[in-house]
C-alpha cells in the first residue's frame, strides 16, 4: 500500500534559538551578569529556574526580577532591570530574511516558551509581520515539550501536524513533535539547518544568505 503524498500547508517556528543568535536566555544571562559586573555563572541556575514558572505564565516580570534577586542577592531598580532583559535579544538576520521570503500559500506561525512582556516585543516588531498565529507557553500555560503545547499550535494553525513543518533549536521539541507527526527541522547551525529545509521543503529556495 502506498502511503499519500505529504503535503505541506503550514511553517511554525519557535523564536528563541531560532530568530535569535543563541538563545534568548544565554543572551539574558549574560546581559544581567554584566549589568551586576559577576560571572554568568552566578546567574545561570537561578536564572533558569525562575524562568520554568515565568513562562508558564505565573508570574510577571517584576515579579521574576523579584525572585531572581532573592536567590542571586543581586538588585537593581525595576527600569534598568526591564530595559536589560528585554534589550537582550540579539536578532539572527538569515532567519529573519527566510520569514519575509514565505508565500502566502503557507500559514505561518510560532510556537514558543516566552514570558509576557517579550512575547509582546516579539509579536510588535516589523521583521515577525509574516506571522500569522502566535501561540506562547504564558498564554496557554504550558511549555515544549508537552504534547499540549503542540496541539494549541494545530489548532492555532489550521492545519493538522502532518501538514506542518515546525523549526526549532531543541532537539527535545524537535523529537516531540515528530512523535505527533509533525516534520521537524532542528536548527543546529545554519549549514545543517539549510540541508534539511531543501530535504524537507524542495520547492521553497533558500535566501542568499544560507549558501
Amino acid at each position: 500500500m502506498v502511503g499519500r503524498a505529504l503535503v505541506i500547508r503550514a511553517i511554525a517556528f519557535d523564536w528563541g534559538g531560532v530568530f535569535t543568535e543563541g538563545t534568548f536566555d544565554s543572551s539574558a544571562v549574560s546581559a544581567l551578569a554584566s549589568l551586576h559586573d559577576v560571572a554568568p555563572s552566578r546567574l545561570e541556575e537561578p536564572y533558569l529556574a525562575t524562568m520554568g514558572p515565568f513562562e508558564d505564565g505565573a508570574f510577571d516580570l517584576p515579579e521574576f526580577q523579584r525572585r531572581l534577586a532573592a536567590a542571586t542577592g543581586l538588585h537593581t531598580d525595576e527600569a534598568t532591570f526591564r530595559r536589560t532583559f528585554l534589550g537582550a535579544v540579539r536578532w539572527r538576520a538569515p532567519m529573519l530574511t527566510l520569514l519575509a521570503t514565505l508565500p502566502p500559500t503557507y500559514t505561518v506561525g510560532v510556537l514558543s516558551n516566552n514570558v509576557p512582556e517579550l512575547c509582546d516585543v516579539v509579536r510588535d516588531d516589523p521583521r515577525m509581520q509574516r506571522v500569522e498565529r502566535w501561540v506562547f507557553s504564558n498564554e496557554i500555560g504550558v511549555r515544549k515539550p508537552h504534547r499540549a503545547a503542540f496541539e494549541a499550535l494545530s489548532e492555532a494553525l489550521g492545519h493538522a501536524a502532518d501538514e506542518t513543518v515546525f523549526i526549532d533549536d531543541n532537539a527535545r521539541n524537535i523529537a516531540a513533535c515528530q512523535e505527533l507527526g509533525f516534520t521537524g527541522l532542528l536548527v543546529d547551525d545554519l549549514a545543517g539547518f539549510a540541508g534539511r529545509w531543501r530535504r524537507a521543503l524542495p520547492d521553497l529556495p533558500l535566501p542568499p544568505d544560507f549558501t
